[in-house]
């Protein structure tokens, strides 16, 4: 019988590669679940087997693994294993243990170019640096006109549409208002979404198309560029408002763009330092400052800038007009601050508001910037959780969310309470867990305004 089947299987090899690579994959699984350092850790065998069991929340269920690791930590405890490599931590007291700017503890490295998503410690701190004068305080003081300029054009469209007594959807407004602000500033022309209600609309729709695959895009390897090479060969001959069209159309108009100031057409920033044209002629070795990593960095930009951006002031717009008395309490704090609508003082003033810089910190406590995880990974040696040793070499990651919505740090979390905030040493105590993007950010800034922004 053994030798029939051993002439089935040189008969047919197709057949011995399909077996030997299942009994590999049963090989590994055994091993993750037995053997491998993680194996003690609590949390659903499937989930350290394979990467498939956070690619069906993530992607077929539309980016609901955080929600679910959530339950997880309900039914195991504050550390949970979510994959074969990777534990879950939800303690707030252990933040600032997992990120205090430890050399040796460094990001999980994944396939997008960016700051955000480097992994290595000098390479993320020689970006992070090329980046941060742009988004230090006196770069974001500097673009008070660029700010007001647009609010004052949303003014008017609300204005307008008051008077016609037409509905309009304010979250669209904000993320077209803030789109406009951070494409002029990053890319030194703005794309005008608020007086194109058409254009903004399908441009806001495929971007959140690419936000509910972006773990495909960090996690495997070549897809961006393959996306970015799709969109530079047929953008141009893209047509409609359909997602796919306008998000290949999109990618062509910003490689039209990066590749024009490669080409010395930067004269016209003379006037206005606008990012990208100034990133280029940074320090940062050439090979940072084209192709997939200019890219990379650019699309960061664009969407940490009008996305976050947009959805906090959605969030604040809310709660305050939700609530009568917080409504009434803002009102008369502005109105006696601000005499005049048509001379609006400048941020520095508008920041030692204190109800208003509440009303901030509230509004970022609840809209999170960041909502993915931030593995860490000290190579060196082990890391010390509570009575237990989490093996070196092993990506720890928290989430925010666990943070904002714990109620032993914020008590009623999910109530939207800007009093919070005004309560002396105890909302200094809270503040320190008040971290919408991370515990600093690349241009850290001296108030709430540039932390959101």
């Amino acid at each position: 019988m053994f030798s029939q089947v051993g002439y089935t299987l040189l008969e047919r090899p197709w057949l011995t590669i399909l077996l030997c690579f299942w009994a590999f994959q049963a090989i590994r699984a055994v091993y993750r679940i037995t053997l491998y350092p993680l194996a003690g850790y609590p949390g659903p065998k499937l989930a350290a087997v394979s990467r498939w069991y956070e690619i069906y929340y993530e992607i077929v269920l539309g980016g609901r693994f955080a929600k679910h690791i959530d339950k997880l930590h309900e039914h195991h405890g504050p550390i949970v294993r979510v994959n074969s490599f990777e534990v879950h931590i939800n303690n707030h007291a252990f933040y600032d243990s997992l990120y205090d700017f430890d050399p040796h503890l460094e990001k999980r490295g994944y396939h997008i170019q960016n700051v955000q998503h480097t992994g290595d410690y000098e390479t993320h701190k020689r970006r992070r640096r090329a980046l941060a004068p742009f988004l230090a305080p006196t770069a974001i003081q500097k673009l008070e006109p660029l700010i007001k300029h647009n609010i004052s054009q949303l003014c008017t469209l609300l204005s307008k549409a008051q008077h016609s007594q037409e509905t309009v959807l304010l979250s669209h407004l904000y993320r077209c208002m803030t789109a406009d602000i951070i494409t002029k500033y990053t890319l030194g022309h703005s794309y005008d979404l608020l007086s194109k209600p058409v254009e903004s609309a399908s441009f806001l729709k495929a971007f959140a198309f690419t936000f509910r695959f972006l773990w495909l895009l960090r996690e495997i390897k070549y897809l961006g560029t393959a996306v970015r090479w799709i969109g530079k060969l047929v953008g141009k001959y893209m047509t409609g408002t359909g997602v796919i069209p306008t998000l290949l159309r999109w990618q062509w108009k910003i490689d039209r763009q990066l590749q024009g100031f490669h080409q010395g057409d930067t004269k016209a920033f003379k006037d206005f330092p606008a990012i990208i044209p100034t990133y280029i002629n940074s320090s940062l070795p050439s090979h940072e400052k084209r192709g997939q990593p200019l890219h990379d960095v650019t699309i960061m930009l664009l969407a940490a800038g009008f996305e976050t951006t947009g959805f906090t002031l959605t969030t604040a717009t809310y709660h305050i007009l939700s609530n009568p008395h917080i409504h009434l309490r803002l009102q008369q704090e502005l109105r006696l601050n601000i005499p005049s609508a048509s001379e609006i003082p400048p941020w520095r003033e508008l920041s030692k508001l204190p109800y208003l810089s509440a009303i901030i910190k509230e509004s970022l406590r609840l809209s999170l910037g960041a909502t993915a995880r931030l593995p860490r990974i000290n190579k060196e040696k082990d890391i010390i959780f509570g009575e237990g040793v989490i093996p070196k070499g092993t990506a720890i990651s928290m989430s925010h969310s666990d943070l904002h919505y714990n109620k032993d740090v914020f008590p009623e979390p999910t109530a939207f309470k800007s009093e919070r905030w005004l309560m002396g040493e105890e909302s200094k105590q809270m503040e320190k867990f008040l971290v919408p993007f991370s515990r600093v950010l690349v241009g850290k800034g001296e108030n709430d305004l540039n932390d959101g922004e």
